[in-house]
């Protein structure tokens, strides 16, 4: 069991309140962490943030993905407090675990980011690494942060790459390089997310969603091939 387990959430999230109170049950010492709503709150220099994204990668970050970045580094930050190699768990108000059976910290141990879930089940992992389902994950099939955990190595180096603003905190291949820290994740997926609520990031259409399920079947063809020779 998780020594820790934290969630993005905030009260005006109503029809949220019904997954929080699943995880609950699941999680009985899930703490809640108030997300950070532009709309709702201050925050300093958002403009100059979100041109600086542009400046640094091309295209200009959303208010919304700002804000959850400083939500996780947040998060992340109280984890890196910690002196021991504890893994804590980190979840979204959407978030749905599937297995409860095999949500065990146990499996993350040897690891300083493990995903419980990614990418709506698209994670690959390199084939030579898997054990049980349970292997190191191909960088760039790593998308989503629904689901995963960390220890506070982890935590601090996480902390020291997303120091500038760039990249949503979900592009974990923009924030991770594998050789400096040990990254997990197990297949299939633990958490998932419920995917009945309207996305609090960014406005989804029905053309947005059919362009993303296309997306992600074509490279999870092309990740499913890397990782097979990894």
């Amino acid at each position: 069991m998780f020594k820790r387990a934290f969630v993005l959430f905030a009260d005006h999230e109503t029809e949220r309140k019904g997954h929080v109170e699943a995880l609950r049950s699941a999680l009985p010492a899930l703490e809640v962490v108030e997300p950070v709503f532009p709309s709702r709150v201050h925050v300093p220099f958002l403009d100059k943030l979100i041109i600086k994204s542009e400046e640094r990668t091309g295209k200009a970050l959303l208010a919304s993905e700002i804000a959850l970045i400083i939500g996780h580094r947040r998060i992340w930050r109280e984890i890196a407090k910690d002196q021991s190699n504890s893994h804590f768990l980190i979840l979204e108000s959407d978030s749905k675990i599937v297995r409860p059976e095999v949500l065990d910290d146990k499996l993350a141990i040897t690891y300083d980011v493990f995903f419980w879930g990614a990418w709506n089940g698209f994670m690959s992992l390199k084939k030579s690494t898997v054990i049980n389902g349970v292997g190191e994950p191909l960088i760039k099939s790593v998308y989503c942060t629904y689901g995963y955990s960390m220890n506070s190595k982890g935590a601090k180096y996480l902390l020291a790459n997303s120091k500038k603003v760039s990249y949503p905190v979900d592009l974990f291949k923009h924030y991770v390089n594998p050789k400096d820290i040990k990254l997990g994740g197990i297949v299939p997926e633990v958490i998932s997310s419920w995917q009945t609520t309207k996305s609090l990031i960014r406005r989804e259409t029905l053309f947005s969603l059919v362009k993303l399920r296309v997306i992600q079947v074509v490279f999870y063809c092309r990740n499913t091939i890397q990782s097979y020779f990894c």
